[in-house]
């Protein structure tokens, strides 16, 4: 029988003492934005009146990376050496918005969870991943939902991003910290960045059905005369860098943080087992302390509004896009379909003391990371052989 997976370290009770401190504070006016931003409800909060609906939230989308890409194109055209300033900002739009493509438009639509018609709900996947060139609905589902989410495969060895992690080289028994100088090298790897492409060429043009294939055909045929018609650098400053570079990017830091993947010889072997291999990752700085001198405090001010812009903003909307925070709600109580307040559910469901206990689960992006590369490392599907230096 498979060992009980092992909780992650005991930083829950920081994250949920975090975010009191946020409440008490910050002013009212602002938590709501605050939830938003970090992922992470206060105690008590209920979703605010004006959250959108998924479906107006998904043509919000299509229309936040048409300004985006549009911006990037109009900074290098029209600002010169300023736009180095704004790329960034243009950047981060355009990954927001393909990765909610791809993470919340096509995995929700899959799952039925969009518009509630389940005839919308195709057409919303098949936009929105060919669109994002990313996988069609056959993919997703067999290796999403048939896979991933069941109970015989999830986390184990056989779930499709367990054998993503193996190909880029993340290996059960690899020492630590090999695994983390193998992170800081993957981003910059061929190996990242061509079998992405290749495998985004294929789910649109190969395993896609006819219908898929004839909306990849006309949105890349579009982009090819974009990139005929536009300045070479507008359109890489445009397209090739945030759609594919920073894009794989993301979805590398999305993968390696979301679940304990490669850590157990086999699937969970309770409900509690399962639940464990679930957490949440938050986008929230600690404070700077009570009662410092002023100079100090100041000092303490400004890392904190420089790691909140430098680091959580990207973590938050390239990495941990939409939902994306939250998303061990969407394991632990599937029958929850309003992801879309799945903030303020999870908090709900806390404040009820839900069995799962997701409060005990709560992680930043970086301690996720750490928390799944020592996974691999003291893995027991290592085998007898060192893994060092291995490819």
């Amino acid at each position: 029988m498979p060992p009980q997976s092992p909780s992650p370290r005991a930083v829950s009770a920081s994250m949920e003492q975090l975010r009191q401190e946020y409440a008490e504070r910050f002013p009212g006016w602002t938590q709501q934005f605050i939830t938003l931003f970090s992922g992470k409800a206060a105690a008590g909060q209920r979703p605010p009146w004006w959250i959108t609906p998924p479906i107006v939230n998904w043509f919000l989308t299509l229309l936040q990376l048409l300004v985006a890409v549009l911006g990037s194109v109009y900074a290098v055209r029209l600002l010169g050496w300023f736009s180095l300033a704004v790329l960034p900002v243009t950047w981060l739009m355009t990954v927001n918005a393909t990765r909610k493509l791809q993470i919340t438009w096509s995995h929700h639509a899959v799952h039925k969870e969009v518009s509630g018609n389940r005839h919308v709900d195709k057409v919303v996947q098949v936009v929105s991943s060919a669109v994002a060139l990313t996988s069609n609905y056959e993919d997703i589902f067999e290796d999403h939902v048939r896979k991933h989410h069941s109970r015989k495969v999830f986390t184990t060895i056989t779930d499709p991003d367990s054998g993503y992690l193996i190909f880029l080289g993340f290996r059960p028994g690899t020492p630590v910290e090999e695994l983390r100088g193998r992170l800081r090298r993957t981003p910059l790897s061929p190996r990242l960045h061509l079998p992405s492409l290749v495998y985004r060429v294929r789910t649109n043009f190969i395993t896609a059905t006819w219908t898929r294939r004839i909306a990849s055909t006309v949105w890349v045929g579009l982009l090819v005369v974009l990139g005929v018609l536009m300045d070479g650098v507008e359109y890489t400053a445009a397209f090739l860098i945030p759609w594919f570079v920073l894009f794989h990017w993301a979805a590398l830091f999305q993968t390696i943080s979301e679940h304990p993947y490669l850590s157990f010889d086999g699937p969970p072997a309770s409900r509690a087992d399962y639940v464990a291999r679930t957490w949440g990752r938050f986008c929230l700085e600690p404070l700077p302390e009570r009662g410092a001198p002023a100079g100090r405090r100041l000092g303490q001010w400004a890392r904190w509004l420089a790691r909140m812009v430098f680091v959580q903003t990207p973590a938050r909307f390239a990495v941990l896009a939409s939902d994306l925070p939250a998303h061990d709600l969407h394991h632990v109580v599937p029958a929850d379909h309003a992801w879309h307040l799945a903030f303020w559910h999870r908090q709900i469901h806390i404040d009820q003391a839900h069995e799962s206990r997701m409060d005990q689960r709560e992680l930043t992006l970086a301690e996720a990371i750490r928390q799944v590369l020592e996974g691999i490392s003291h893995s027991p599907l290592a085998t007898a052989e060192p893994q060092a230096g291995t490819a």
